[in-house]
């Protein structure tokens, strides 16, 4: 069985999937850079950039049951809820993690816009007919004088029949949505290059001289760039690599096992995927698990209690209100504001089909009485919206950390993202 990225709210998907571009794009420079098996480090590079959104996406059940993954698992934790030995106030108007959310939506709006502005440029050119070089993009071929050279004819040729164009466009989509992290520029530049030395081959096989079309690249010194969208035959930033590469002698075939050497990758990115999408299904909806399939679950005379379920239960309000209701009604003790303590509590506790708390359990604490104020006000909880499994009111876990801090910071008072309510394991 396995289920889609709804299992894993957003923010961890993209973390997942850019860790998986960036590690990805370190084994393209470290073994296959260097290498003149071009057209399968064009391969290489597409398919490692599709599957690094795709197994973020995946989840199957014997992965989540290798030992690793539960090891992994255990070792990633959520943020706790801060309470404070001076009184706060009950909401932020602003979270730090709506800020992070509005400069993600900021950045994808301006990228896209810049693609938008780029493609009509291109099809201005295209319309008119110029430009200052020649050019390919997609199927159309531009020769900036009728007396180019025929190379540089099949240098463009070669682009358009490859369909490069298509690999561009791939790419600017998703540096688009993953604008913040460096590897994406670093794998369009990489895609580009590889582009340029497989046309610079196909050219080379044409004319037969290296030498001569090394001397065709230095002519072109002069010309510039007009869209990064577009294939040109020069490009001032990548004449050294072409040249160098050119000159250089072919690789060995046994160079190709290096190739072979990204197998296990995949197989790892998939494993730290399953592991981190389990620590934040408490606030994701699940896909429908089996009745036979109950996820570490326990029966008891009330039924089996759930960690994982299609709805999850939720306070009256919503988890922001959570938090200004534990900030209004937890008091800091005060031995342990006396003896300057501070701690983390870890509690646990069962929604109840009626929405009840039930089971309410420390599972640890500093002392002082941290661990008994944070039960009495739990015990004191309104009640809370059931989880759904299969269409039915069910009994779920949760274990929620909460920290008690003598000393306020500057910027925060209850803050309760998405990520702070840890399903017990």
């Amino acid at each position: 069985m396995i289920t889609s990225h709804t299992n894993m709210s957003i923010a961890p998907y993209i973390i997942l999937a850019n860790c998986c571009l960036a590690v990805s794009l370190g084994f393209y420079l470290i073994f296959l850079k260097k290498e003149t098996f071009f057209q399968l480090n064009r391969v290489y590079l597409l398919c490692s950039l599709v599957v690094s959104f795709i197994i973020p996406d995946i989840q199957t059940h014997w992965i989540e049951r290798l030992d690793v993954t539960r090891q992994i698992k255990y070792t990633i934790e959520v943020q706790p809820v801060n309470i404070f030995a001076g009184r706060s106030t009950a909401e932020d108007h602003l979270t730090f993690g709506q800020v992070i959310i509005f400069l993600y939506i900021t950045g994808i709006v301006v990228f896209s816009i810049n693609l938008m502005v780029r493609l009509l440029a291109v099809k201005r050119m295209i319309r008119f007919s110029n430009g200052p070089s020649s050019y390919s993009f997609f199927k159309t071929i531009y020769l900036n004088s009728p007396s180019v050279s025929p190379l540089i004819c099949e240098h463009e040729s070669i682009h358009a029949a490859q369909w490069h164009s298509a690999d561009i466009l791939l790419m600017e989509i998703v540096v688009i949505f993953n604008w913040f992290n460096p590897a994406v520029y670093f794998f369009r530049k990489e895609l580009k290059t590889v582009h340029e030395f497989i046309a610079d081959e196909g050219v080379i096989r044409l004319a037969g001289d290296k030498n001569e079309y090394a001397m065709l690249l230095l002519s072109q010194t002069f010309e510039t760039s007009i869209n990064h969208l577009v294939n040109t035959f020069f490009n001032q930033t990548l004449l050294k690599q072409r040249i160098m590469m050119i000159q250089k002698n072919k690789s060995r075939k046994r160079a190709l096992l290096k190739y072979g050497l990204s197998a296990p990758l995949f197989p790892l990115m998939l494993i730290l995927s399953s592991a981190t999408a389990d620590n934040y299904s408490a606030r994701t909806k699940r896909n429908a698990m089996s009745g036979n399939e109950i996820l570490n679950s326990s029966q008891t005379d009330k039924g089996p209690v759930f960690t994982a379920v299609e709805k999850a239960p939720s306070f009256p309000g919503g988890e922001h209100k959570f938090a200004a209701y534990l900030g209004h009604h937890i008091k800091y003790p005060a031995l342990m504001r006396q003896k300057k303590v501070e701690g983390r509590v870890l509690i646990s506790f069962i929604v109840e089909k009626d929405g009840s708390l039930s089971s309410l359990k420390v599972l640890r604490e500093p002392g002082y009485g941290s661990g008994k104020e944070t039960l009495r006000v739990l015990s004191l909880s309104p009640k809370w919206e059931p989880g759904v499994q299969n269409g039915k009111k069910v009994r779920v876990q949760y274990t929620i950390p909460i920290n008690f801090t003598l000393k306020r910071s500057s910027y925060s008072a209850l803050k309760f993202p998405h990520s702070r309510f840890l399903l017990a394991c």
